[in-house]
């Protein structure tokens, strides 16, 4: 093996900590990391529980205004990003079919087994359905999207935008009005803030099954990184940063203790250090208006349950 060889695997093994964010200060393991096919089936236990009320009011927005959102958008093609399993579109998809001698429905998601799920969920509704999937990081790739020669709604649900601190969140944003055409639409949905209660629920479920998810990014960084992370050594914290109005998920060391990669370097985690592993914003109507104008965006509809927790945005671009 040559020095050039030797100093690229070391660069590569540098990189894989900087990803990690593992080396720094505040330690952070990227969201993206938490979908792996068994934190894919965690995530919609998840939207069952009785404390998670996001997938619960949004599905029930779409129940009573999807013939009120095709009738505006008059589309023949969906575009999804991070689709999961699709349940809740379903009721946008079979009010579009009303209208529409054919639907083209196109599922955006980082993990393999949420667009075998979407499929399963979709593939019985009607001969005139036609599903594609594609597998991949819509932040990175958000190319994938190339305009269509039909009208397109995209859509971005589950309040996914609250994952993103401001600034990527725009970006993101801006990005995908730029894709989007004259006659196409963003249905955007955000969970608003609220009694802080509620919201901490939601993250920390009776069942335990939140701690699982979170836990379950341990197993996937192991394996990607060859890792010695031991997840009974860590515990889940999910709390709530009324500054920032956003819950921070955390996974906290319960011992003092070292991690090592495979080029023997060691991170070392003290009793109580934590990795952040998700954050999830709550909006304001203020700071809703300011992501937009900054995103190129604007509200053509709104659509909200009757005490104001969750927000449909249907949205054009201004570009």
């Amino acid at each position: 093996m040559n020095s050039e060889t030797t100093n690229t695997k070391s660069l590569e093994k540098k990189n894989d900590r900087n990803r990690l964010f593992l080396s720094l200060k505040e330690k952070k393991i990227p969201t993206k990391y938490l979908y792996d096919e068994l934190g894919s089936k965690l995530f919609e236990k998840i939207c069952d529980t009785e404390e998670y009320y996001l997938t619960r009011i949004e599905k029930n927005i779409l129940d009573e205004n999807s013939f009120e959102i095709i009738k505006t958008v008059k589309m023949k093609e969906f575009f999804e990003l991070g689709s999961g399993s699709s349940k809740k579109t379903k009721v946008l998809i079979k009010e579009a079919l009303k209208i529409n001698k054919y639907v083209k429905y196109i599922s955006f998601d980082i993990s393999k087994k949420a667009l075998n799920m979407s499929l399963k969920e979709l593939k019985n509704i009607s001969k005139k359905l036609e599903i594609n999937l594609i597998e991949g990081d819509f932040l990175k790739d958000l190319k994938a999207a190339n305009k269509s020669s039909d009208t397109r709604m995209y859509l971005f649900l589950g309040s996914t935008i609250g994952n993103f601190q401001n600034e990527l969140a725009v970006k993101f944003l801006s990005k995908l009005s730029k894709v989007m055409r004259k006659d196409d639409y963003l249905l955007l949905g955000v969970d608003k803030v609220k009694d802080i209660e509620i919201i901490k629920s939601a993250y920390n479920d009776k069942k335990g099954i939140t701690e699982k998810f979170n836990k379950n990014i341990l197993s996937v960084i192991n394996k990607k990184y060859s890792l010695n992370f031991n997840k009974n050594n860590f515990k889940h914290s999910a709390v709530f940063n009324e500054k920032k109005n956003q819950i921070e998920m955390y996974l906290m060391s319960k011992i003092n203790q070292k991690i090592e990669f495979s080029d023997k370097d060691l991170v070392y985690f003290n009793k109580g250090d934590k990795i952040l592993t998700e954050i999830s914003r709550k909006f304001t109507d203020k700071a809703l208006q300011s992501l937009f104008k900054q995103s190129l965006l604007r509200v053509n509809k709104k659509f909200n349950d009757k005490k104001n927790f969750f927000s449909l945005y249907l949205l054009e671009s201004t570009k």
